[in-house]
């Protein structure tokens, strides 16, 4: 199954932790970062500190991306033993999952909204567990060839 976030986002912990870093923790900038930071008009270090932060948020929403897919998964196959994820991805900027899944033989698309993933996970809320199970259904009823 292929697990993907595409685009990029900063939490705004993750940017408060790393602006308390002192400079000698932050990475060394490549020349082409140094250039995109002096054509951006920041500083070399406030590009490092928003990269290291980047990455680390990354780093979290790729997690979230994994455990989610594998809880979607066995979602699916509640409905069909043979079904199959063949890719989930969070698209950030738009706060939600693209889910590519194999049901019965056909293509199933999804999406489903960050937002909705976040309520479940954070909270175990049973609303949000029934939505992403009626996702599911209406997807599943609407599948192409």
């Amino acid at each position: 199954m292929e697990i993907a976030v595409e685009g990029i986002r900063v939490s705004p912990s993750h940017w408060q932790n790393v602006r308390k870093l002192p400079k000698a923790a932050l990475p060394r900038l490549t020349d082409a970062q140094k250039t995109v930071a002096q054509k951006m008009g920041i500083s070399e270090e406030d590009y490092a500190r928003s990269a290291m932060a980047g990455e680390e948020t990354q780093q979290n929403l790729l997690a979230k991306t994994e455990k989610f897919a594998r809880l979607l998964e066995e979602r699916i196959k509640a409905h069909d033993a043979r079904a199959k994820v063949s890719r989930v991805a969070l698209i950030t900027i738009e706060h939600r999952f693209e889910v590519v899944a194999v049901v019965n033989g056909a293509k199933l698309s999804l999406r489903i909204d960050e937002s909705l993933v976040d309520d479940l996970f954070e909270s175990g809320s049973a609303e949000a567990e029934k939505s992403l199970d009626r996702v599911i259904e209406m997807g599943i009823g609407q599948r192409v060839a």
